[in-house]
Formats: structure tokens, C-alpha cells, sequence
């Protein structure tokens, strides 16, 4: 704080003690932040000065030892993949793969009211639509389709 605002504060009757304080806290603060900031950095710049160096001004046995440091820095970051998969049993993996869905190759058969003709039965129908087609329609509980604005494809029994 500049000295002339300081007076006009001083004549105004602000408690001139208690600004001073804060002042030597936000300046102690500020110049812990930048020491702390400093040794980081110290202790950052002895790490990698080895990195440092170009690399034309190394030997071969520096080069190799800076390749295997850097591939034990790389190995300590990402675990074997051994240690993150799990290990299954035959009798777990089969119950595993049991659970999972089968993929099943789809083709275009023709629109929906030539599968229902065809196929009578809607279990059956959603079998064999397409991937387009599955998100174009709807199946509800109680037998009939409708399309995405809602319309009335199949009512159950016949096609609309």
C-alpha cells in the first residue's frame, strides 16, 4: 500500500496496527509459497538433470542407462497385465462367458410386417431385425409394435 493511501486511511481512523499484520501475513505467505516452490523445483532439476543432457554429448553406457531408467520409470507407473487380470477357473470362465451375450451376424430380411408374416412369432421377429431396425420400434408386454412416433405397426393378431 502506497504511502498516500496510507495517510488517507490514518486520517480516516483505520486501525493502522492491524493492516500491518496482515500485510507482513500476505508477504510471509508469499514468500513461503515461493521457497517451497523453489526446493520442488531443486529437487525436480537433480532428478532429471541425467535427462538433461543432449544426447550427443553422451556415451553409449549413458545412453543405455538413461533407456533403462526410463523404462523402469515406465514399468512403475503401469502394472504387469498378470497382476490386473483376474485369474479364472475353467469352471468360472465358462459360467462368465455364459452370462455374456452371443453375437449374432444380422442382415436386412426385408421391413418388419414382412418379418411378422414370415416369422409369426415376435420373439422371433426381434431375432432377426436389424440393428436400425430394433431402434426404430418398440415391442410392448402385451403383443403389439410400435414405431418410434408411436404409431401402430402390429396389434397382435394382424398388421395395421
Amino acid at each position: 500500500m502506497n504511502k498516500s493511501a496510507r495517510s488517507v486511511l490514518r486520517r480516516l481512523g483505520q486501525d493502522q496496527p492491524l493492516e500491518n499484520q496482515r500485510e507482513e501475513l500476505v508477504n510471509r505467505e508469499i514468500e513461503d509459497a515461493n521457497s517451497s516452490k523453489q526446493q520442488g523445483q531443486d529437487q525436480q532439476d537433480d532428478a532429471n538433470s541425467f535427462e538433461n543432457v543432449p544426447e550427443d554429448l553422451l556415451t553409449e553406457s549413458e545412453k543405455r542407462h538413461g533407456q533403462y531408467r526410463r523404462r523402469q520409470a515406465m514399468a512403475g507407473r503401469v502394472t504387469p497385465a498378470a497382476e490386473r487380470l483376474p485369474i479364472m477357473t475353467s469352471e468360472q470362465r465358462e459360467a462368465h462367458n455364459k452370462d455374456r451375450p452371443k453375437w449374432r451376424a444380422t442382415e436386412f430380411e426385408g421391413p418388419i410386417e414382412k418379418l411378422i408374416e414370415k416369422y409369426q412369432d415376435l420373439e422371433e421377429v426381434q431375432r432377426h431385425l436389424t440393428l436400425g431396425q430394433s431402434m426404430k420400434y418398440e415391442f410392448t408386454a402385451d403383443g403389439r409394435v410400435l414405431d418410434k412416433n408411436g404409431n401402430l405397426i402390429y396389434d397382435g393378431e394382424k398388421l395395421v
